[in-house]
């Protein structure tokens, strides 16, 4: 088991830009098994719902503005599918354990 001292100095060993193949086969000599090491490495999971919601809102506004020209009513589907895309976002989070 690695401790949470020795997972927080590896943390900062890759905040200093060392490389994270040379720090798992460190670890892979000092006799970690796979599954410890996969707990130094946790993937960041990224939220990008107010990203969605605030341009989907803006490009959809943009869209009704321009919707009696010719690109207007792409603009305005952009936008109506970034609000989508914040909706399915949403659902997505909310399965999450």
């Amino acid at each position: 088991m690695i401790s949470e001292e020795k997972i927080r100095e590896l943390q900062r060993l890759l905040k200093k830009g060392e490389p994270e193949g040379e720090i798992r086969e460190s670890l892979k000599r000092q006799g970690y098994t796979e599954e410890e090491i996969e707990q130094v490495f946790v993937p960041h999971q990224y939220d990008m719902r107010s990203w969605y919601m605030i341009f989907g809102v803006l490009i959809t506004l943009a869209g009704l503005f321009y919707c009696k020209t010719p690109g207007g009513l792409m603009v305005l589907l952009l936008g109506l599918y970034l609000l989508y895309s914040y909706d399915k976002e949403g659902k997505r989070i909310k399965k999450l354990p």
